[in-house]
Protein backbone atom coordinates (compact mmCIF):
# COMPACT_ATOMS: atom_id res chain seq x y z
CA UNK A 1 0.00 0.00 0.00
CA UNK A 2 1.29 3.56 -0.70
CA UNK A 3 0.23 7.02 0.68
CA UNK A 4 1.52 10.04 -0.60
CA UNK A 5 1.18 12.75 1.85
CA UNK A 6 1.19 16.43 0.90
CA UNK A 7 1.08 19.53 2.82
CA UNK A 8 -0.69 22.25 0.87
CA UNK A 9 -0.05 26.33 0.67
CA UNK A 10 -2.55 27.74 3.08
CA UNK A 11 -5.95 27.20 1.38
CA UNK A 12 -4.46 25.14 -1.55
CA UNK A 13 -5.76 21.81 -0.63
CA UNK A 14 -9.00 21.59 -2.68
CA UNK A 15 -6.97 21.87 -5.23
CA UNK A 16 -4.41 19.18 -4.27
CA UNK A 17 -7.46 17.23 -3.66
CA UNK A 18 -9.01 17.77 -7.02
CA UNK A 19 -5.61 16.17 -8.70
CA UNK A 20 -5.29 13.48 -6.91
CA UNK A 21 -9.57 12.83 -7.80
CA UNK A 22 -7.59 13.09 -11.21
CA UNK A 23 -4.70 10.53 -10.18
CA UNK A 24 -7.47 8.12 -8.44
CA UNK A 25 -9.06 7.83 -11.53
CA UNK A 26 -6.20 6.96 -13.90
CA UNK A 27 -5.00 4.60 -10.92
CA UNK A 28 -8.32 2.76 -11.18
CA UNK A 29 -8.17 2.30 -14.65
CA UNK A 30 -4.69 0.45 -14.12
CA UNK A 31 -6.29 -1.83 -11.30
CA UNK A 32 -5.05 -0.23 -8.30
CA UNK A 33 -7.74 -0.88 -5.27
CA UNK A 34 -8.91 0.59 -1.78
CA UNK A 35 -8.19 4.06 -3.37
CA UNK A 36 -9.09 6.70 -0.65
CA UNK A 37 -8.08 11.06 -0.20
CA UNK A 38 -7.77 11.78 3.42
CA UNK A 39 -7.71 15.64 4.38
CA UNK A 40 -6.72 16.77 8.09
CA UNK A 41 -8.99 16.63 10.46
CA UNK A 42 -6.42 17.40 13.53
CA UNK A 43 -2.61 17.92 12.68
CA UNK A 44 -0.95 20.14 10.42
CA UNK A 45 -3.52 22.49 8.35
CA UNK A 46 -4.16 21.53 4.68
CA UNK A 47 -2.57 18.29 4.42
CA UNK A 48 -4.05 15.63 2.17
CA UNK A 49 -3.25 12.44 1.87
CA UNK A 50 -4.27 10.05 -1.56
CA UNK A 51 -3.90 5.94 -0.39
CA UNK A 52 -3.93 3.28 -2.58
CA UNK A 53 -3.23 -0.77 -3.54
CA UNK A 54 -1.55 -2.10 -5.80
CA UNK A 55 0.46 -5.81 -6.50
CA UNK A 56 3.71 -5.07 -7.72
CA UNK A 57 5.92 -1.82 -6.85
CA UNK A 58 7.88 -2.28 -9.77
CA UNK A 59 4.81 -2.31 -11.94
CA UNK A 60 3.91 0.90 -10.13
CA UNK A 61 7.40 2.69 -10.53
CA UNK A 62 7.84 1.79 -14.22
CA UNK A 63 4.36 3.51 -14.32
CA UNK A 64 5.37 6.60 -12.57
CA UNK A 65 8.41 6.89 -14.37
CA UNK A 66 7.04 6.30 -18.04
CA UNK A 67 4.21 9.39 -16.90
CA UNK A 68 7.05 11.80 -16.66
CA UNK A 69 9.07 10.89 -19.64
CA UNK A 70 6.80 12.55 -21.70
CA UNK A 71 3.56 13.37 -20.03
CA UNK A 72 0.42 14.49 -21.64
CA UNK A 73 -1.87 17.37 -21.13
CA UNK A 74 -3.91 15.81 -18.29
CA UNK A 75 -0.78 14.39 -16.88
CA UNK A 76 1.11 17.93 -16.72
CA UNK A 77 -1.73 19.83 -15.86
CA UNK A 78 -1.94 17.18 -12.78
CA UNK A 79 1.85 17.79 -12.08
CA UNK A 80 1.55 21.63 -12.23
CA UNK A 81 -1.30 21.43 -10.09
CA UNK A 82 0.92 19.38 -7.17
CA UNK A 83 4.19 21.81 -7.94
CA UNK A 84 2.33 25.38 -8.05
CA UNK A 85 0.46 24.27 -4.67
CA UNK A 86 1.78 21.91 -2.35
CA UNK A 87 4.75 23.01 0.08
CA UNK A 88 5.96 19.62 0.73
CA UNK A 89 4.55 16.03 0.03
CA UNK A 90 6.65 12.21 0.37
CA UNK A 91 5.66 8.81 0.08
CA UNK A 92 5.30 5.87 2.10
CA UNK A 93 5.16 2.13 1.27
CA UNK A 94 3.73 -0.28 3.47
CA UNK A 95 3.50 -4.32 3.09
CA UNK A 96 -0.73 -5.03 3.54
CA UNK A 97 -0.62 -8.44 6.33
CA UNK A 98 -4.60 -8.42 6.19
Amino acid sequence: MMREVFQAERGKAPEIVAAFKTLTSAFEEAGYTNLRIYVDYAGPMDTVVCQWEFDSLDQYFAMERQAFVNPDENTQAMIDTMNNNAKSGYKEIYEVIQ
